[in-house]
């Protein structure tokens, strides 16, 4: 399938979708309670690998994307996740290479992985949401390497977090 056919299928916009609403959650957490927001998560995380997954192989696009989250945005994201998840933030992680060769545990956040995720995602709707077809080619492109290559296993140990978190007995 030609890249610019490729970025209105069917496929590339049910992960847009997806990706959109992920990024609404995370911008409009408010007064969200931590169960509320835990279960949203629990909801949309697994929906959007699903939705990644079936992208199959993004065409390859040469160029260039700007970056659209700044610093404030991604700090603000992290800081309100955060503040919500509050004791329940840090968690062990055993999926990174560094955990082989450590003596002591290494910890991840919910928040940091999470806004990783939404800024990912976030500069992808931006370059689609400007409707350029060879911008929104690169950005979907880049987005799913980046997902291959880190904010894919992200999203599954903050799932299995948040599992935890959600059936803890």
């Amino acid at each position: 399938m030609e890249p610019q056919t490729f970025v209105y299928s069917q496929p590339v916009i049910e992960f847009l979708t997806v990706s959109t609403e992920y990024c609404k959650q995370l911008e409009q957490l408010g007064s969200i309670q931590r169960e509320q927001f835990r279960n949203v998560m629990l909801g949309l995380l697994p929906m959007l690998y699903l939705k990644a997954t079936f992208l199959g192989d993004v065409p390859d696009a040469v160029g260039y994307t700007e970056a659209r989250v700044t610093e404030d945005d991604y700090n603000y994201v992290r800081t309100n996740i955060s503040n919500l998840m509050g004791d329940e933030d840090t968690f062990l992680e055993v999926f990174v290479e560094d955990f082989k060769y450590s003596d002591s545990p290494v910890t991840q956040t919910v928040s940091e992985n999470l806004a990783d995720i939404y800024q990912a995602l976030r500069n992808m709707v931006e370059e689609f949401r400007l409707g350029y077809e060879e911008a929104m080619e690169v950005a979907l492109a880049e987005t799913m390497e980046s997902f291959r290559t880190f904010w894919g296993q992200q999203l599954l140990n903050t799932l299995r977090t948040l599992h935890a978190d959600k059936y803890r007995t």
